[in-house]
């Protein structure tokens, strides 16, 4: 593990002989944009005037990752969920910010990040709280690109790390994550109760 950017201090603190890392940090709010990888699209960050475009593309990117079952109940749970995204949005319980994938049409995807805690390390790590891409563009490469510009987005932050869940239901977006080398680090299993 490398140490972090200049911007952000670091602190420390020794277990045994080794030396484990924690980074205090405030996510660094200085650009209105990131690097996108694809000729024509823009990457910049969500105003406030894009909340119900986040909110519908996290409708959808949820709606994609839960099994059909679920997916038929949604009128149930739908809004509860969009509400809790609203909230986080809000309120920062979590650092995030939010930011739009544009091109000469309008919009055209969606990525959302966060800073967390590595639920084995503790340690800080970038967290992909959501990706969109619009329908009519996928099998481009923009999911693709939107993942490298989240991984920029996390070494601005002095992340040494990127986490991201996805639905068991959801393979497309599992290949995806693989063959950009993100790994299973634990499963979620659920069982309903009677």
């Amino acid at each position: 593990m490398g140490l972090p950017c200049t911007q952000c201090p670091l602190l420390y603190r020794r277990k045994d002989r080794n030396v484990n890392y924690y980074y205090r940090y405030r996510i660094h709010r200085n650009v209105d944009s990131i690097p996108f990888g694809k000729d024509g699209y823009t990457l910049v960050r969500a105003a406030d005037e894009d909340r119900d475009y986040v909110l519908d593309c996290m409708r959808d990117t949820i709606l994609q990752s839960v099994p059909k079952e679920e997916k038929d109940l949604r009128d149930l749970w739908i809004d509860d969920i969009l509400q809790i995204v609203s909230n986080n949005m809000d309120t920062g319980v979590m650092e995030n910010e939010a930011f739009i994938l544009r091109n000469g049409d309008g919009n055209a995807g969606m990525l959302w990040m966060g800073v967390s805690k590595d639920q084995y390390t503790c340690e800080d790590t970038g967290y992909l709280l959501g990706i969109f891409v619009d329908e009519r563009l996928r099998g481009q490469g923009l999911g693709k690109e939107l993942i490298r510009s989240a991984e920029r987005w996390c070494s601005s932050n002095c992340l040494m790390s990127m986490t991201l869940n996805v639905g068991s239901v959801n393979s497309g977006a599992q290949r995806l994550y693989e063959s950009m080398g993100y790994k299973c680090q634990s499963v979620v299993m659920r069982r309903m109760l009677k």
